[in-house]
Protein backbone atom coordinates (compact mmCIF):
# COMPACT_ATOMS: atom_id res chain seq x y z
CA UNK A 1 0.00 0.00 0.00
CA UNK A 2 1.47 3.53 -0.50
CA UNK A 3 1.33 5.63 2.06
CA UNK A 4 0.46 9.46 2.34
CA UNK A 5 2.63 11.99 4.64
CA UNK A 6 0.80 14.89 4.68
CA UNK A 7 3.01 16.95 6.90
CA UNK A 8 5.98 16.07 4.71
CA UNK A 9 4.00 16.54 1.31
CA UNK A 10 5.11 12.89 0.70
CA UNK A 11 2.73 9.62 -1.08
CA UNK A 12 5.43 6.64 -0.81
CA UNK A 13 4.61 3.77 -2.76
CA UNK A 14 6.37 0.15 -1.56
CA UNK A 15 8.47 -1.16 -4.50
CA UNK A 16 8.85 -5.12 -4.25
CA UNK A 17 12.27 -6.66 -2.55
CA UNK A 18 13.62 -3.35 -1.51
CA UNK A 19 12.68 -3.15 2.15
CA UNK A 20 9.24 -1.07 2.08
CA UNK A 21 8.13 -2.92 4.80
CA UNK A 22 10.54 -1.78 7.03
CA UNK A 23 10.05 1.43 5.34
CA UNK A 24 6.48 1.68 6.26
CA UNK A 25 6.70 0.86 9.48
CA UNK A 26 8.98 3.72 10.32
CA UNK A 27 6.72 6.26 8.32
CA UNK A 28 3.47 5.10 10.63
CA UNK A 29 5.10 6.27 13.72
CA UNK A 30 4.81 9.54 12.13
CA UNK A 31 1.76 11.71 12.95
CA UNK A 32 -0.81 12.11 10.13
CA UNK A 33 0.29 8.93 8.39
CA UNK A 34 -2.43 7.12 6.44
CA UNK A 35 -2.47 3.73 4.30
CA UNK A 36 -3.48 3.91 0.49
CA UNK A 37 -5.75 1.43 0.13
CA UNK A 38 -6.18 0.64 4.09
CA UNK A 39 -4.03 -2.16 5.27
CA UNK A 40 -6.95 -4.52 5.58
CA UNK A 41 -7.61 -5.08 1.44
CA UNK A 42 -5.98 -6.96 -0.03
CA UNK A 43 -6.78 -6.32 -3.91
CA UNK A 44 -9.17 -3.57 -4.78
CA UNK A 45 -10.37 -3.23 -8.02
CA UNK A 46 -7.81 -5.45 -9.36
CA UNK A 47 -4.91 -3.57 -8.40
CA UNK A 48 -2.20 -5.05 -5.89
CA UNK A 49 -3.02 -3.37 -2.92
CA UNK A 50 0.92 -3.79 -0.88
CA UNK A 51 2.82 -2.40 -3.99
CA UNK A 52 0.83 -0.15 -6.06
CA UNK A 53 1.96 2.52 -7.75
CA UNK A 54 0.51 6.35 -7.89
CA UNK A 55 -0.39 5.91 -11.31
CA UNK A 56 -2.85 2.75 -10.15
CA UNK A 57 -4.17 4.12 -7.18
CA UNK A 58 -5.05 7.13 -9.48
CA UNK A 59 -6.74 5.00 -11.72
CA UNK A 60 -8.79 3.48 -9.63
CA UNK A 61 -10.08 6.11 -7.27
CA UNK A 62 -8.02 5.92 -4.44
CA UNK A 63 -6.02 8.91 -4.59
CA UNK A 64 -6.95 12.16 -6.78
CA UNK A 65 -4.81 12.92 -9.91
CA UNK A 66 -4.67 16.49 -8.73
CA UNK A 67 -3.52 14.87 -5.26
CA UNK A 68 -0.39 17.54 -5.42
CA UNK A 69 2.59 15.27 -3.17
CA UNK A 70 6.05 14.22 -4.05
CA UNK A 71 5.89 10.78 -5.14
CA UNK A 72 8.47 8.77 -3.16
CA UNK A 73 10.06 5.42 -3.71
CA UNK A 74 12.25 2.63 -2.44
CA UNK A 75 15.15 0.49 -5.35
CA UNK A 76 17.89 -1.68 -4.42
CA UNK A 77 20.79 -2.39 -5.48
CA UNK A 78 20.62 -5.06 -8.97
CA UNK A 79 23.28 -7.15 -8.42
CA UNK A 80 21.71 -7.79 -4.30
CA UNK A 81 18.22 -7.65 -6.00
CA UNK A 82 18.15 -10.64 -8.11
CA UNK A 83 19.91 -13.01 -5.91
CA UNK A 84 17.37 -11.86 -3.12
CA UNK A 85 14.78 -13.18 -5.79
CA UNK A 86 16.33 -16.30 -6.27
CA UNK A 87 17.02 -17.13 -2.46
CA UNK A 88 12.76 -16.33 -1.90
CA UNK A 89 11.77 -18.33 -4.62
CA UNK A 90 13.42 -21.19 -3.16
CA UNK A 91 13.24 -20.73 0.61
CA UNK A 92 10.33 -18.82 1.17
CA UNK A 93 7.78 -18.18 -2.31
CA UNK A 94 7.64 -22.09 -2.94
CA UNK A 95 5.49 -22.90 -0.22
CA UNK A 96 3.16 -20.51 -1.42
CA UNK A 97 2.69 -23.05 -4.27
CA UNK A 98 0.60 -25.37 -2.53
CA UNK A 99 -2.30 -22.38 -1.68
CA UNK A 100 -4.09 -22.23 -4.84
CA UNK A 101 -5.34 -18.94 -3.09
CA UNK A 102 -1.50 -17.63 -2.62
CA UNK A 103 -0.21 -14.24 -4.81
CA UNK A 104 1.79 -16.57 -6.76
CA UNK A 105 -1.39 -18.03 -8.65
CA UNK A 106 -2.63 -14.85 -9.35
CA UNK A 107 0.56 -12.66 -10.89
CA UNK A 108 1.52 -13.51 -14.58
CA UNK A 109 4.82 -15.48 -14.33
CA UNK A 110 5.32 -15.97 -10.87
CA UNK A 111 4.61 -20.30 -10.41
CA UNK A 112 7.22 -20.10 -13.55
CA UNK A 113 9.68 -18.04 -11.81
CA UNK A 114 9.99 -20.06 -8.66
CA UNK A 115 9.98 -23.81 -10.85
CA UNK A 116 13.06 -21.93 -12.62
CA UNK A 117 14.65 -21.05 -9.27
CA UNK A 118 13.96 -24.57 -7.86
CA UNK A 119 15.16 -26.31 -11.19
CA UNK A 120 18.36 -23.98 -12.30
CA UNK A 121 21.38 -22.71 -10.68
CA UNK A 122 21.36 -18.91 -10.56
CA UNK A 123 23.49 -17.67 -13.52
CA UNK A 124 21.16 -20.16 -15.60
CA UNK A 125 18.28 -18.66 -13.57
CA UNK A 126 19.43 -14.95 -14.23
CA UNK A 127 19.84 -15.28 -17.52
CA UNK A 128 15.98 -16.25 -18.32
CA UNK A 129 15.39 -13.77 -15.93
CA UNK A 130 16.61 -10.87 -17.85
CA UNK A 131 15.58 -12.27 -21.13
CA UNK A 132 17.29 -11.25 -24.22
CA UNK A 133 15.82 -8.85 -27.41
CA UNK A 134 17.97 -10.09 -30.48
CA UNK A 135 20.85 -11.82 -28.53
CA UNK A 136 21.26 -9.18 -26.01
CA UNK A 137 20.18 -8.89 -22.76
CA UNK A 138 16.99 -6.58 -22.30
CA UNK A 139 17.22 -3.14 -20.56
CA UNK A 140 15.87 -3.51 -17.27
CA UNK A 141 15.12 -1.63 -14.25
CA UNK A 142 14.42 -2.26 -10.22
CA UNK A 143 10.92 -1.93 -9.96
CA UNK A 144 10.32 0.27 -13.20
CA UNK A 145 6.88 1.14 -12.58
CA UNK A 146 7.87 2.44 -9.41
CA UNK A 147 11.02 4.17 -9.80
CA UNK A 148 10.08 5.87 -13.22
CA UNK A 149 6.98 7.92 -11.97
CA UNK A 150 8.56 8.75 -8.79
CA UNK A 151 9.80 12.09 -8.16
CA UNK A 152 12.39 11.12 -5.21
CA UNK A 153 13.71 7.25 -5.45
CA UNK A 154 15.65 5.79 -1.85
CA UNK A 155 18.20 3.52 -2.01
CA UNK A 156 17.33 0.89 0.13
CA UNK A 157 21.22 0.02 1.44
CA UNK A 158 20.84 3.83 2.56
CA UNK A 159 17.18 4.05 3.62
CA UNK A 160 17.89 6.35 6.96
CA UNK A 161 20.73 8.42 4.93
CA UNK A 162 18.62 9.50 1.95
CA UNK A 163 15.37 9.98 4.03
CA UNK A 164 16.99 12.36 5.76
CA UNK A 165 19.29 14.52 2.74
CA UNK A 166 16.78 13.75 0.11
CA UNK A 167 13.33 14.69 2.05
CA UNK A 168 14.59 16.01 5.32
CA UNK A 169 12.94 13.37 7.69
CA UNK A 170 14.80 12.15 10.56
CA UNK A 171 14.03 8.49 10.84
CA UNK A 172 15.39 5.19 11.95
CA UNK A 173 14.53 2.44 9.06
CA UNK A 174 15.80 -1.23 10.99
CA UNK A 175 16.29 -3.75 8.43
CA UNK A 176 12.91 -5.75 8.59
CA UNK A 177 11.61 -9.28 6.99
CA UNK A 178 15.60 -9.93 5.56
CA UNK A 179 16.06 -12.63 3.21
CA UNK A 180 18.14 -15.33 5.08
CA UNK A 181 21.20 -16.75 2.71
CA UNK A 182 24.25 -18.11 3.34
CA UNK A 183 26.81 -15.88 1.84
CA UNK A 184 27.19 -12.39 0.22
CA UNK A 185 25.16 -11.71 -2.56
CA UNK A 186 28.47 -10.53 -4.56
CA UNK A 187 29.79 -14.45 -4.18
CA UNK A 188 26.88 -15.85 -6.33
CA UNK A 189 28.34 -13.84 -9.87
CA UNK A 190 30.75 -15.05 -12.32
CA UNK A 191 32.31 -13.04 -14.82
CA UNK A 192 28.99 -13.58 -17.71
CA UNK A 193 26.41 -13.17 -14.71
CA UNK A 194 27.98 -9.81 -13.69
CA UNK A 195 28.27 -8.51 -17.77
CA UNK A 196 24.62 -9.38 -17.82
CA UNK A 197 23.25 -7.56 -15.05
CA UNK A 198 26.00 -4.52 -15.89
CA UNK A 199 24.40 -4.58 -19.17
CA UNK A 200 20.22 -4.74 -18.33
CA UNK A 201 20.84 -2.04 -15.74
CA UNK A 202 23.50 0.36 -16.83
CA UNK A 203 21.18 3.00 -15.91
CA UNK A 204 19.82 1.75 -12.48
CA UNK A 205 24.12 1.24 -11.74
CA UNK A 206 24.84 4.91 -13.42
CA UNK A 207 22.07 6.90 -11.77
CA UNK A 208 22.15 5.41 -8.15
CA UNK A 209 26.51 4.51 -7.81
CA UNK A 210 25.76 1.16 -7.73
CA UNK A 211 28.03 -1.33 -8.22
CA UNK A 212 28.92 -5.43 -7.49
Amino acid sequence: MALVDPAAGIVVTAAPGTASTALREALLARPGVREVPPVSAVRVEGVDAKHATVRELVAVGLLPADHGLRIVTTTRNPFDFYVAEYERSRTRWVHDLRDPGSWVHATPGAVDGIVDALTLDFGDWLRKAVGEVDGRPRTRRVNAGHVDEADVVLRMERLSEDLRDLLGLDLDVPPTNVTARGRAYWQAYDVGSRRLVEAAHADDLARFDYRL
